[in-house]
């Protein structure tokens, strides 16, 4: 166990500096962060699966939020409620954003700029890496570095030398899944969601890096809503065993996710126009593409990343293009002497907030209103799966493609912060406008999203929030 446990009576009947709603990313980076000294209580929903459990019985819980679906596009929503939340079962795919991600109104016309850059969370994005033991290289000119990986890149594959002999906007993909330090090696089997031996990092395998004396551990309860008196934060409503109970703190820190940490703030009396709105996630689909020098036999289950799509001034007109190059699992060709002459490549783009993509509270509990991506997406997707031939080697050809991906499991964007309070729901550090000692954290900040996976810039964004606290 990675703290104390305490039993809902023992919670309830102390005075806490400060409470952590959830135990994920956002959650133990924030905890990480904070300044020593302090009395922490973390509330997690979920119970504690260890990973032994998790591979046996394939429970993480998953959560089922009724949806109102208007697109004609099916949708999912990933969700895992226990300790460590979606830590366990997310890929470990950890690229920074682009610098560019963060000035999109600014260069190109599009949503809101953030209120923090590149460079503000230059030091928090080193330490996360480090604490995830990242590894990674090649990718400095278009992500700068003030120095290394904390570890080496993962082996590439056949694919990967030849797209990085044509191109220099192929590099390897950074990752957590373990390229050195004291995880076991990537088995590269392309299961990363279970990961079988334990070898990307998760909240639960590298809970020495979240130890912090004076946090205590509350499982199996529901924070329902945070206690706003005199605009302060100061504490909040659970429910566990059946039980309501209120819990007082000092200060009060949402770590859920972009659908939960928006459903608390609504039942908390937080009246604010767009908060729950402008619920977003990217969008992706897979080409296969043969042809001679592919292949695979790389050290990791993602191994590559393109960037000749990413950014430019095309994202005045439609999203930027992530491109991800798949090792496992392998997808063989049939043609007698070219088995693996095949390479799979994930396009990912990036959506835009929407006000009518939602979340709502129906009978107290959340429901998701979605009309589907914005047409930014879907006219990027196309745009890329258009573009990929003319960035390829010549002698190699697109053979296939896959429907759209119904979830990238990276809901954003319902409680966006910026320096507004008229327009945001919490300033750069997570802060709500308008409560003293109350933080929303996670990516349902985001402003707009990245085609990048956002675990990375959710971590650092939260440990620089932790960082502030006094």
């Amino acid at each position: 166990m990675m703290f104390p446990a305490v039993s809902i009576d023992d919670a309830a009947a102390r005075q806490w500096d400060m409470i952590i709603a959830g135990s994920s990313f956002s959650a133990m980076f924030f905890l990480r962060g904070l300044p020593p000294g302090l009395d922490v209580l973390v509330i997690e929903k979920g119970r504690h699966i260890p990973h032994g459990e998790q591979l046996e019985t394939g429970f993480r819980n998953l959560e089922d939020i009724p949806q109102d679906n208007s697109s004609d596009h099916e949708k999912d929503w990933v969700f895992h409620s226990l300790l460590g939340g979606n830590s366990n079962c997310w890929w470990a795919c950890s690229p920074r954003f682009h610098p560019n991600d963060f000035r999109m109104a600014t260069l190109y016309g599009i949503g809101d700029d953030w209120p923090v850059t590149y460079d503000d969370l230059l030091p928090f994005y080193e330490e996360v890496e480090q604490t995830m033991a990242v590894n990674g290289g090649g990718s400095d000119a278009v992500l700068p570095r003030r120095g290394p990986f904390p570890h080496p890149a993962h082996l590439p594959t056949r694919s990967d030398k030849k797209l990085r002999a044509h191109s220099d906007m192929w590099w390897a993909q950074p990752s957590a899944r373990a390229n050195g330090g004291n995880r076991a090696q990537c088995c590269a089997n392309g299961i990363c969601d279970r990961c079988p031996i334990d070898s990307k990092f998760t909240i639960l395998n590298t809970a020495d890096q979240f130890t912090y004396p004076g946090a205590h551990l509350l499982l199996e309860s529901e924070v329902r809503a945070t206690r706003i008196e005199a605009g302060r934060a100061t504490g909040v409503m659970v429910q566990a065993g059946g039980q309501d109970r209120e819990i007082s703190a000092s200060a009060v820190a949402l770590g859920a996710n972009a659908v939960f940490n928006a459903a608390i703030l609504m039942r908390s009396g937080l009246d604010h126009p767009d908060l729950g709105r402008g619920l977003n996630e990217q969008l992706a689909r897979s080409v296969v593409v043969d042809g001679p020098g592919l292949g695979y036999f790389g050290g990791t289950s993602i191994t590559g990343h393109g960037y000749a799509l990413y950014d430019g001034a095309h994202r005045t007109r439609h999203s930027g293009v992530l491109m991800e190059v798949f090792n496992a699992p392998a997808a063989l060709r049939t043609d007698p002497g070219k088995w693996t002459e095949r390479m799979r490549i994930k396009l990912i783009v990036e959506d835009l907030p929407q006000d009518e993509n939602r979340v709502v509270l129906d009978d107290d509990e959340p429901r998701i209103l979605w009309t589907g991506h914005h047409p930014y997406a879907w006219d990027g997707l196309d745009w890329g799966m258009r573009e990929i031939p003319n960035i390829l080697p010549d002698d190699l050809t697109m053979v296939a493609y896959s429907p759209p991906v119904t979830s990238e499991k990276h809901a954003m964007g319902t409680h966006r912060f910026g320096t507004d309070p008229a327009r945001h729901i919490t300033d750069d550090l997570h802060r709500v406008h308008g409560v003293s000692g109350l933080y929303a954290l996670g990516s349902g900040a985001f402003p707009t999203t990245s085609p990048a996976n956002p675990s990375l810039t959710i971590s650092a964004l939260a440990l620089r929030a932790g960082r502030a606290v006094t």
